[in-house]
């Protein structure tokens, strides 16, 4: 078997959406783009698992989510609203000068992300993959978002890389990541200390805003208006994929996908299978 070339993305910053710097990650190659957007609490080079396997397929981009990775933070919780990221998304395209019909693929608040963008500007995608996105009405979570009461209590800080990952390989939900995932988490998540100890890049409180402000109940309701080609995206064992039922009733032009074994985390837990998913439905 022929290995992978090393990834050595990029890193440029654009504005976004009120004068905020967003990092994104530049893949390179020949091929057509494709935009990649991540889920909650993660970072661009999360999709590195999966990148190795679109090599010289597309030209990859990847943003850090406002507040996470290493864009910037938001100053206040009121800038971490899903909305705000869908622009950001608009600005990273007019930055690259990508034009009309673009292709992208966004995993769980990354692909409300995307939905947002091609709402705020019809004809900005020619073909989506959404995997697993939070788009949901607005009664689905309920007063208290039971995500952002669990990430609030997670630890911020651990003494060295290693002690991290053995905490989140023997915990849901990266117990069943692969190891490439677990890899790409506990390298890029975390800022190095002085002490040589590391701190996560989005501490807990500030992932809960996200929780709390997301949803994308407005996205939900304006699904019928998105018109390019959809593939949804959801695992057999997701707790998503009820939802993404609902999403697909509303589409106009939606193929719904259930990917055997898998949970929410499907770019984590088979990179290879989504990598394969995405060649077929975005060529």
């Amino acid at each position: 078997m022929t290995t992978a070339p090393p990834l050595h993305p990029t890193s440029t910053r654009v504005t976004g959406e009120g004068g905020l710097l967003l990092n994104v990650w530049d893949y390179g190659g020949g091929g057509p783009p494709i935009l990649l957007c991540h889920c909650t609490g993660t970072f661009g080079r999360i999709w590195d698992p999966v990148a190795r396997h679109l090599q010289g397929t597309f030209r990859m981009i990847a943003i850090d989510t406002r507040g996470q990775g290493d864009s910037a933070i938001p100053s206040s919780r009121e800038d971490c609203a899903w909305w705000r990221s869908g622009e950001d998304v608009l600005a990273v395209i007019e930055h690259f000068d990508f034009g009309p019909g673009l292709r992208a693929c966004g995993h769980s608040a990354g692909g409300a992300h995307l939905a947002h963008a091609e709402l705020a500007q019809p004809g900005t995608f020619s073909r989506l993959v959404l995997i697993d996105p939070i788009i949901a009405p607005d009664h689905q979570f309920g007063a208290e978002n039971p995500l952002a009461a669990k990430v609030r209590r997670r630890l911020n800080t651990f003494s060295h890389r290693s002690a991290a990952r053995d905490r989140f390989a023997a915990k849901p939900p990266m117990d069943v990541w692969a190891p490439e995932a677990l890899n790409a988490y506990v390298e890029f998540a975390f800022e190095d200390e002085p002490d040589g100890s590391i701190t996560l890049k989005c501490p807990g409180e500030r992932e809960a805003w996200f929780y709390e402000l997301g949803g994308a109940p407005d996205v939900y309701e304006r699904l019928h208006q998105i018109t390019c080609p959809t593939l949804l995206v959801t695992g057999s064992e997701s707790y998503v994929a009820p939802l993404t039922e609902l999403q697909a009733a509303r589409l106009p032009q939606c193929e719904r996908r259930i990917i055997e074994g898998a949970g929410h985390f499907i770019p984590q837990e088979k990179p290879e299978t989504i990598a394969q998913v995405i060649k077929d439905w975005l060529q």
